[in-house]
């Protein structure tokens, strides 16, 4: 089997989906137990196996934060939140602010990302839900967040 190229992946199965004006329609539950027991929704097809269906969740709610830049860490200035959907941050800070996506205070050597003043960032979907923590270069200004929220 070659290595590269279109021969060298896997056949692809064939889809057979129902669409609606709504998207795709389950027409089958399988029971799993994850805990107590529940239903998943599933497109079964002709062979009898199941495929799963998955809605991409939609904001239901909008918070913002400020936090006045400061060269003393603000560790979880964002607490985690496993229902939240996006960050969105915009630096009014006069200098640049360090971020890490956990609980631990970042320095200048240890950090996931930065803001330099003015910078607008859309935090990925993949760390929007963990906690935020920050820390200025040098104080003065603000970081302002949005945060979307699904229930």
């Amino acid at each position: 089997m070659p290595l590269f190229g279109p021969a060298a992946l896997p056949p692809r199965r064939p889809r057979r989906l129902v669409f609606t004006l709504g998207g795709v329609v389950a027409d089958s539950a399988v029971p799993i137990t994850p805990g107590s027991g529940a239903n998943i929704d599933t497109y079964q097809i002709a062979g009898g196996d199941h495929q799963q269906i998955v809605r991409e969740a939609r904001a239901t709610a909008i918070t913002t934060n400020t936090w006045t830049v400061s060269t003393t860490a603000s560790a979880s200035q964002i607490a985690a939140d496993a229902g939240r959907l996006t960050v969105v941050m915009v630096s009014l800070a006069s200098a640049r602010v360090y971020l890490r996506f956990d609980a631990t205070a970042p320095t200048a050597a240890a950090h996931h990302w930065y803001l330099d003043p003015g910078d607008r960032y859309e935090v990925p979907p993949e760390l929007a839900t963990l906690a935020i923590s920050m820390l200025g270069q040098s104080a003065g200004g603000t970081i302002l967040t949005t945060l979307a929220t699904a229930s």
